[in-house]
């Protein structure tokens, strides 16, 4: 059977009727964090204990779909990609930024996500060091972004 979705609070809530919460069956909590924020402890063991870790890379099918991203975006996404591949070591390469940062239909508005998005998370990169075995791939790509 499903697991009792019903928790006792310590204090009774007007709104809630009472000290019993009830969580419908089809209520999922997702935790996510992106292993490029550094400045993040480590989760702590007993954390780490109560849940279940995915890794989700990139997923260039939702790039090839043209009503999610033109094709600058797809473009720029394959040429950063590319730099990673050649030049990331394995935990360099986790700092890949996601396919989010290049999901944009409307090519004016995908320059601007790149340069207002995109090139200051490279750029951060740079400063701190992390890709600092391929930091001129990085400033290259960078220079190219469209204005």
């Amino acid at each position: 059977g499903a697991p009792d979705r019903r928790v006792e609070l310590e204090h009774a809530f007007a709104e809630l009727a009472g000290q019993t919460l009830r969580l419908p069956p089809n209520l999922f909590v997702l935790g996510t964090m992106n292993t490029a924020d550094r400045s993040i402890a480590l989760l702590d063991v007993a954390v780490r204990r109560r849940f279940a870790f995915v890794t989700m890379w990139p997923d260039l099918a939702v790039l090839a779909d043209r009503s999610k991203a033109c094709a600058l975006m797809q473009q720029s996404f394959t040429q950063l990609l590319d730099i990673f591949v050649a030049h990331a070591a394995d935990d360099g390469f986790q700092l890949l930024p996601g396919h989010a940062y290049f999901l944009e239909p409307d090519e004016v508005r995908a320059k601007r996500k790149l340069q207002t998005e995109l090139k200051p998370l490279l750029l951060e990169y740079i400063a701190q060091g992390h890709v600092s075995g391929f930091r001129d791939e990085v400033h290259a790509y960078i220079d190219s972004l469209p204005e």
